[in-house]
């Protein structure tokens, strides 16, 4: 037997004799070790980027992708450990929890934009009574989602710890993933119908016609700009820029890369810690590591502080169906606010009030619902 056989049995050996070992959280399969080496790597230059790129003055998004950043950081790095010793649950839990949720964090910086590109566009594209309500509700639908899984993850490390089931552990960390992945899945329909709103309707509007046909992208955004805000069209087209031009495709790309992977982590969880995707790693480099990358790097070159020229123009979010300077009596809020027969805008204000409170009662509800379900639970096993 060569010399090179015997080195590559050596280097085999000790990812064999973790794969046998009954001990295994990972089912018996071995992260691998380059790869998660090099998604450090990859990460730690991301997460310096975006620290510099805090200067775009974009701060809510740069502050969530750092989020992002440390966490993917920290969750290679417990892949990384496990590779050497996947019995350990310190690693395992360092690597599923911080790679878990990481993607609450992205979708928190990505909300935001919405309602700027709202405020760009025009109040009239806004399905919801406030731009900022999509941000509020999505927000905080993420936060119910996070607070679940954190729940779950805590009643599974205390079952390991005591010795016991980690059957509801797991259930509640199950439902925490779920309502991430319906608040997404609601997200992406209002994301698709405001790019809808902006491309198309706005054409029907331009030609005074609805036709379903491919001659309706002959129309460039040039010709239709005049149906946008006037007060932000130095950003759309003065000069045309490309990386305004495609942030909204950039948006695309991230939400439905990120909507992959929470789908694939969610059937990683429900098939089992011992199930067929877990075990292969393959399926983890690209459906989770692969599509937050790219979502990351195409919200890097495309980033907000870019698009919306973050270091020279501020973008207000302000409440209600229509654009503040047409307004009777008033150019901007700060004058709606100082006028006393200003009724539309006091109607708006009503509205957009009324918009966040329906999300607050609604997170008081369903944490009330899983009060009750413990509960119930507890005096079930009396």
């Amino acid at each position: 037997m060569s010399n090179a056989t015997n080195n590559t049995l050596g280097s085999l050996l000790p990812q064999l004799e973790a794969a046998a070992n009954s001990n295994s959280l990972y089912g018996g399969m071995v992260p691998n070790l380059r790869f998660n080496i090099t998604m450090i790597v990859i990460w730690g230059i991301l997460l310096t980027i975006h620290v510099v790129q805090l200067l775009m003055r974009q701060y809510w998004f740069s502050i969530a992708f750092i989020c992002t950043g440390i966490l993917e950081v920290l969750g290679f790095i417990g892949r990384t450990w496990s590779h050497s010793n996947v019995a350990d649950m310190d690693a395992f839990l360092l690597n599923m929890i911080c790679l878990t949720i990481a993607p609450v964090f992205t979708m928190g910086g990505i909300y935001y934009q919405l309602a700027k590109l709202i405020e760009v566009y025009g109040h009239r594209f806004s399905l919801l009574p406030s731009p900022m309500a999509y941000s509020f509700i999505f927000i905080c639908s993420d936060i119910v989602s996070l607070v679940v899984q954190a729940v779950g993850g805590g009643l599974c490390g205390v079952a390991v710890t005591d010795g016991t089931s980690t059957t509801t552990g797991n259930h509640v960390f199950i439902a925490g993933l779920a309502i991430q992945v319906a608040s997404m899945a609601i997200f992406l329909m209002l994301w698709f119908h405001f790019l809808f709103r902006i491309y198309i309707s706005v054409r029907w509007e331009h030609i005074n016609s609805r036709p379903i046909s491919l001659s309706l992208l002959k129309i460039s955004q040039t010709e239709v700009d005049y149906l946008y805000r006037e007060k932000f069209h130095f950003l759309r087209l003065e000069p045309k820029r490309w990386v305004f031009h495609y942030f909204n495709l950039a948006m695309t790309v991230a939400v439905l890369t990120i909507f992959t992977r929470c789908c694939y982590r969610l059937a990683e969880l429900v098939v089992g810690w011992d199930g067929y995707l877990i075990t292969h790693e393959w399926y983890f480099i690209i459906l989770d590591a692969l599509m937050m990358a790219i979502a990351t790097v195409t919200l890097t070159i495309f980033h907000p502080g870019f698009a919306f020229k973050g270091r020279s123009t501020s973008i207000p979010i302000t409440p209600g169906h229509v654009d503040p300077e047409t307004l009777p009596h008033t150019d901007d809020v700060e004058d709606i606010l100082d006028t006393s027969d200003s009724k539309q805008f006091d109607i708006e204000k009503e509205e957009f009030q009324a918009s966040m409170k329906y999300p607050i009662s609604t997170f008081k509800q369903f944490m009330s619902k899983i009060a009750n379900l413990f509960s119930s639970k507890k005096k079930a096993k009396l």
